[in-house]
């Protein structure tokens, strides 16, 4: 019984890491970024390496954050 527990909490610790922003379209990463206005490109190219395009990201960044509402405070 404790080995499975063990197991279990293992995956669980390991379940958020696995970096899966990586597999994610860079357009889309960039659209969700864009929303929130946080440019996180040279982060993502750093952590996934060349396998992500960060001119992709820019795109899905920028069309997401005109669409954003200015705040009016």
């Amino acid at each position: 019984m404790r080995t499975v527990m063990l197991c279990v909490l293992l995956t669980w610790g390991c379940a958020g890491t696995g970096g899966s922003d990586c597999s994610t379209d860079a357009y889309q990463l960039g659209e969700r970024d864009g929303v929130l206005r946080s440019y996180e490109g040279s982060r993502h190219a750093a952590r996934c390496g060349s396998g992500f395009n960060e001119a992709r990201y820019r795109e899905g960044y920028l069309e997401a954050a005109s669409r954003r509402p200015i705040p009016l405070w």
